[in-house]
């Protein structure tokens, strides 16, 4: 029996890898990855130090663009071959694509937003995020088989181990019924992906009006960093297209600001990774300062253009 993973870039599939390593000391059987695309070799290479115990590699042109009819087809075949019972993804908008076309195919179960598993009394619970973070669910699925998309950021990046052989695949998928015109790049809030990030400033509802980000904004550029909003502000509001939280984008920098940002569940299970946590908030029991390393207790218009100020007289 296999574990059959595959991811979409460079940045996840660490973790994906990671997810999967940790399901093995569970379940056992080995843990073979599965690279597709075109000019991705590279990334072949480095998932292969991952861990793993094979890397299959399909490096074709008409994979450059990404057909889910297509890369399911792929990732079926791979699956027959290894005879993988596991089929893990990553959890955005494409895997979840893929996660329902391969459960389908196979006809076996599919949880999406997976951040955790166990046992328990000799049943396989898989933890999963619901009510656009607000919860956490414990499910079973009954069968031999099963698809499992894996929630970014949920398991800590995967280290180098070792090397594992590359095995190149060539598919033909033949004609499709599904034809890709164009695919866009999700559309970022700041500069920069939040998920690539050293430093992160995030904003909450303690900012009143949209023009009033221009200071976190600002806070960002100085420390070099990215910004992001609270779930609020980005769903609710409308200020951003994503947000920072555990339904929304999961965060680890070296150090991460929170701004105006009272704390909820949802929120601090996306930042809990991040290395140093720095909270400015004028509620002193708001939540967010139990999760934080440092905090200050104090109104966001007054401490954040003072930040400002002090870090760029540091920096001449």
């Amino acid at each position: 029996m296999s574990i059959l993973i595959h991811a979409f870039s460079e940045r996840t599939f660490p973790e994906i890898v990671s997810g999967a390593l940790e399901l093995r000391k569970i379940i056992g059987g080995e843990v073979c990855a599965i690279v597709i695309g075109h000019n991705v070799e590279e990334l072949a290479k480095k998932v292969a130090k991952l861990g793993v115990s094979r890397v299959y590699l399909v490096d074709q042109p008409e994979f450059s663009i990404f057909n889910p009819e297509a890369y399911s087809k792929v990732i079926l075949s791979i699956a027959d071959e290894v005879n993988a019972k596991v089929l893990i993804v990553e959890s955005d908008i494409r895997g979840k694509i893929l996660s329902g076309i391969l459960s389908g195919k196979l006809g076996c179960g599919a949880i999406n937003d997976v951040i955790g598993f166990e046992t328990r009394n000799g049943k396989m619970i898989y933890k999963r995020v619901i009510y656009a973070g607000r919860a956490i669910a414990e499910e079973e699925v009954s069968g031999d088989s099963i698809v499992l998309a894996i929630r970014p950021g949920a398991f800590k990046a995967a280290e180098e181990e070792g090397e594992a052989e590359i095995v190149r695949r060539e598919v033909q998928v033949g004609e499709l019924a599904t034809i890709v015109e164009e695919f866009k790049p999700k559309e970022i809030a700041g500069e920069m992906r939040l998920e690539d990030a050293e430093v992160v400033v995030g904003a909450g509802r303690g900012i009143r009006k949209k023009e009033d980000l221009e200071m976190i904004k600002e806070l960002a550029r100085v420390l070099g960093g990215a910004w992001g909003l609270s779930r609020p502000l980005a769903a609710d509001y409308g200020w951003a297209p994503i947000w920072i939280g555990i339904s929304g984008i999961s965060i680890k920098p070296k150090l991460y600001i929170a701004i105006g940002i009272s704390g909820q569940p949802q929120h601090t299970s996306g930042i809990r990774d991040s290395k140093i946590i720095v909270a400015i908030n004028k509620d002193p029991d708001a939540p967010i300062f139990q999760f934080a390393d440092y905090g200050i207790i104090g109104d966001a218009y007054q401490v954040v253009p003072e930040l400002i100020k002090r870090l760029k007289e540091l920096k001449g």
